[in-house]
């Protein structure tokens, strides 16, 4: 029976709480926190961190609905890729700049957004397996990297949010994100 009350408690708790948040992107604030996501390169799980401090539009020039989000991105990766006799492993630390919209809704638990990503890729690759044959060509790894994104935060709380974000760029990168945002 204690069970029982509990996950009824649970459940009225997350049904109460979306309709008494009002607490979308605002001026002035930062948002940061951690994500987990899927890399496509290698299907990895690639772990990150996202901070993001928010401005009007006017700061660029722009008279128009929405508001700009300025911050930094960072993400870590490693996976393996067979070959013949051994494997390579690529293992990459992302550091980045973001730059984010974010759209004005009614709606102010949702805070979808789209966004460029300038970063620098520090990867490094290395063969695991016996002698390298002449043809084996270590593959190159780093470097600047160019990406989109677009994500949806959802206000569970005025100050904490669970987000989804998924970004495409250069270096056939690409990944699916889920994370927490705090406000402060």
């Amino acid at each position: 029976m204690k069970t029982f009350v509990k996950a009824l408690l649970i459940m009225i708790l997350f049904l109460y709480l979306p309709q008494t948040v009002n607490a979308q992107y605002e001026i002035g604030k930062n948002y940061a926190g951690p994500a987990i996501g899927l890399s496509f390169l290698g299907s990895s799980v690639q772990l990150g961190i996202n901070y993001e401090r928010s401005l009007d539009l006017d700061v660029i020039g722009l008279a128009a609905p929405g508001k700009l989000g300025i911050g930094g991105i960072l993400r870590y990766w490693s996976y393996s890729s067979g070959y013949f006799k051994g494997s390579w492993k690529f293992t990459s630390f992302l550091l980045g700049a973001q730059g984010n919209y974010h759209f004005d809704l009614s709606d102010r638990k949702f805070d979808p957004w789209l966004g460029l990503v300038l970063a620098i890729n520090i990867g490094s690759v290395s063969w695991n397996g016996p002698e390298k044959a002449a043809w084996y060509v270590e593959p190159p790894a780093g470097g600047f990297w160019l990406g989109f994104h677009a994500g949806l935060r959802y206000w569970i709380t005025p100050t904490l949010a669970v987000n989804t974000r998924i970004g495409f760029g250069t270096l056939s990168y690409g990944a699916l994100d889920v994370g927490v945002d705090f406000k402060f």
